[in-house]
């Protein structure tokens, strides 16, 4: 009996121990799972930063030079430059109506060397051409629909295309002033083209230059103020010479009939009627 004793209590101690072992195990197995949960989330957390600092460059596999494209301004100078809206009369429509060219800067260049003005217009994001055409002494700008800020004109030749179009064009601009600005600066390039092609001509048939600016150059103040001067006392002289010839006046008649004076007065009022209702007719 005792020996049956003993080996029950045996037995119960290693059952014990065993769950003793167990559950130590399970402890460190959590403990495990938990440290390498925390090692995971710190390993992603690096992760991401690193993503989000890391900025790959992926060499490219061809290697395209630089190219410095001419706009084809560099000899020219820039007169005006005004942002608006450009239109064209699309002659081709039935029937005939405006249409939208583009919206941007509208220039005039200068080009000192060959003595012309051209208007150049680029749209403001795309920056393609919507109008490009020489500026001649015959243009001449005229309101559209008697608005104040936009103005109208026509060219026989306008390059903004591929094929050269004659266009019949109107800007619109944001306020008067703009407006005015570019009707000043388109009417300056103007008499420009015509003063250097007339001294083209006149150089061409040997003719002296000098006294074709002298001509056209404005007068100076002190030349202003004497002609004024002339022209004041000529209109004196003549005045004080009509004052001497002058006839003697008769004397007024003082009619006694009132009423005769008042008809002879609708007479004549009337006879005025009648001469203006004929000129009329």
């Amino acid at each position: 009996m005792r020996e049956s004793l003993g080996l029950v209590e045996q037995a119960e101690k290693a059952a014990a121990a065993c769950a003793a072992a167990a559950a130590s195990e399970d402890e460190a197995e959590k403990g495990g799972d938990e440290a390498k949960a925390e090692k995971g989330g710190d390993e992603s957390k690096a992760e991401d930063a690193n993503d989000s600092v890391h900025d790959p460059y992926y060499p490219p596999i061809i290697y395209l030079p630089e190219i410095e494209v001419n706009s084809g301004e560099d000899d020219e100078e820039e007169i005006v430059r005004i942002r608006a809206k450009l239109y064209r009369y699309a002659h081709e429509c039935e029937p005939p109506e405006w249409k939208e060219r583009g919206t941007g800067d509208i220039r005039i260049l200068k080009n000192p060397e060959l003595h012309t003005c051209r208007v150049v217009m680029r749209r403001e994001k795309t920056l393609k051409v919507c109008a490009n055409h020489f500026i001649l002494p015959w243009m001449e700008l005229k309101k559209n629909c008697n608005s104040d800020k936009a103005w109208l004109w026509k060219t026989q030749a306008d390059y903004a295309d591929d094929t050269v179009v004659h266009q019949t064009l109107a800007a619109r601009f944001s306020n008067v002033a703009n407006a005015t600005k570019w009707k000043n600066a388109f009417d300056e390039a103007a008499k420009y083209v015509l003063e250097k092609s007339a001294e083209a001509i006149l150089s061409s048939q040997g003719e002296d230059i000098s006294s074709f600016n002298k001509e056209n150059a404005a007068p100076n103040k002190d030349e202003n103020a004497t002609k004024g001067k002339e022209n004041a006392t000529l209109k004196e002289e003549k005045c004080a010479g009509n004052k001497e010839n002058a006839a003697p006046t008769s004397p007024k008649v003082v009619s006694s009939s009132p009423k005769k004076e008042g008809a002879a007065a609708d007479e004549n009022i009337s006879n005025d009627m009648g001469k203006l209702s004929v000129e009329s007719k």
